[in-house]
């Protein structure tokens, strides 16, 4: 469990950086429609930042309390 704790704000990194990969493609070639127009991708825009604030504070977090406790252990 504690693996996927650690894990999962990268992962959500990943996904972050792919659909907005995905979404400038379909402002370069809307003919591909990967992603549906107006206010569905504001939406998503939204969404993926707020995802990947977070996920960068999580890291943070855990980077931080990593050297804390490596800290105290000495």
């Amino acid at each position: 469990m504690k693996r996927l704790v650690r894990i999962l704000p990268h992962a959500t990194i990943v996904m972050v950086g792919m659909f907005m990969f995905f979404w400038v493609l379909d402002i370069l070639n809307p003919t591909m429609n990967l992603i549906n127009r107006k206010a569905s991708n504001k939406l998503m825009i939204i969404m993926l930042v707020l995802a990947l604030i977070t996920s960068i504070m999580e890291i943070y977090h855990e980077r931080r309390y990593d050297r804390l406790k490596t800290k105290d252990d000495t």
